[in-house]
């Protein structure tokens, strides 16, 4: 669960600017927290909203967390970083850190980097009232020094992460370096590398979760909740199944279904889309070698006609949507898990995000560390019977420019909170001038 993201000159965020989910006073919806049990415990919300005007910030949340990830299990993704532009040129670095509950224990991880390489990077263990370093890594002059606060090592373990350190280039994270070569005596770096790559996932408006047909052939428990999803959320779609198709059928670019069918592997199954998402393919190879092609397809139920099958395309784009999140809900019902989604609302009837919301709010459970955060412009969900204030943060631009977040909860509402929204009391809505102006 995240507990806290802060962002320094990056994208639309230029001084050092937080996001936290850590709960507030308030006693209302108990259900909708993770709360703490042990003294040393943070009390986290189990969902965040996040409301702004168009280019407000919102997408700049989700894009610098994505970041953070890219460089933790991987390496910095120099095509993404992007430094506060709206200022006057300098060589101020990026930092992004995010603070996270993983396997019961608290972490903060983060990095100070530019288009060159990483110049910091920590990791933390942390509580309520204290923190204990797990190691910092810190360039300076192309010289890089490494701390390891506490490390319990012997003499080789010792040896071992000074080599480490010293052979991590300066474009890969220290974390995903001592993951890949199986490092020992920081059982710390494991849990925050895995929980970067495996517990944090992030859903962009474009975003598509391919194989759900997959998942409904193999898992007859996937199957159930599915079918049981589909019907709750009443789109038409009773199922989602792969269909064969001939290679002829394929509406791919006919080079690449050619180099698809040379290369695949005995006991394998490859999913490819088409460009524009509209068409799902699976290239399942038996282990002889030979290869049949499926294709995804929804079907309906008619009284009349029995079960009638559609193409992906012939659906709504909010259906198609939608399909992305059936799996989400799964997850967040049966795992530890953490989703991130920029405009949960895209193509979709105001009245699923609310469903969206209501079915994962049914399903909490405090044995599970889930959380969803998710950015809108829907101000129906601004309902204080459903959410609590803390869990709404609203995004403007200051007079730089600069992205800046303000809680629902620091105004205290007493009032119809939609309502007070839309007439501009807590901001991050459009500004629009009369249009008399305009024809001046």
């Amino acid at each position: 669960m995240i507990i806290r993201a802060t962002f320094e000159n990056i994208l639309s965020f230029y001084e050092e600017t937080s996001i936290s989910f850590v709960a507030g006073k308030s006693t209302s919806h108990p259900e909708h927290l993770y709360r703490a049990v042990k003294r040393d415990d943070i009390s986290l919300l189990k969902s965040g909203i996040i409301y702004g005007a168009n280019a407000s910030g919102k997408s700049n949340l989700m894009k610098a967390i994505r970041i953070l990830q890219l460089i933790a299990v991987h390496e910095l993704p120099k095509q993404h970083i992007e430094p506060f532009k709206l200022q006057a040129s300098s060589s101020k670095p990026s930092k992004i850190e995010l603070e996270f509950r993983a396997k019961d224990r608290y972490f903060a991880y983060g990095v100070v980097f530019t288009i060159k390489g990483i110049q910091e990077e920590w990791l933390f263990e942390i509580t309520s009232r204290s923190e204990r370093e797990i190691f910092t890594r810190i360039t300076n002059n192309q010289t890089t020094e490494y701390t390891f606060g506490g490390v319990k090592a012997d003499k080789e373990t010792g040896k071992f992460l000074k080599f480490l350190g010293q052979a991590t280039p300066a474009y890969h994270s220290f974390l995903h370096e001592y993951v890949e070569r199986n490092g020992n005596g920081l059982e710390e770096v494991k849990i925050a590398h895995t929980w970067m790559r495996d517990t944090l996932k992030i859903i962009f408006p474009n975003s598509r979760y391919q194989g759900i047909s997959i998942d409904v052939e193999k898992d007859q428990d996937f199957k159930k909740a599915t079918k049981s999803l589909l019907s709750y959320f009443n789109t038409g779609i009773v199922d989602v199944r792969r269909f064969p198709v001939s290679k002829e059928e394929v509406d791919l670019p006919r080079g690449m279904v050619t180099d698809i069918l040379s290369r695949t592997l005995p006991r394998t199954i490859l999913c490819v889309a088409s460009y524009d998402n509209s068409s799902v393919y699976f290239f399942d190879t038996d282990s002889n070698g030979k290869t049949n092609i499926f294709k995804q397809k929804t079907v309906h139920f008619s009284k009349q006609a029995g079960d009638v099958i559609f193409e992906m395309d012939e659906e709504s784009d909010g259906s198609v949507r939608l399909l992305d999140f059936i799996p989400m809900l799964i997850d967040l019902r049966l795992n530890d898990s953490v989703y991130l989604i920029d405009e949960i609302d895209r193509s979709m009837h105001p009245m699923l995000s609310q469903k969206i919301l209501e079915y994962y709010y049914e399903h909490l459970s405090q044995d599970l560390d889930t959380q969803l955060i998710f950015s809108t412009h829907e101000a129906n969900l601004l309902n204080l019977d459903l959410i609590r204030a803390d869990e709404v943060w609203f995004v403007e631009k200051d007079a730089n420019g600069a992205s800046q977040f303000t809680s629902l909860a620091e105004y205290k509402p007493r009032e119809d909170v939609r309502k007070g929204y839309l007439l501009g009391r807590y901001g991050a809505i459009p500004f629009f001038p009369p249009i008399k102006s305009l024809n001046r």
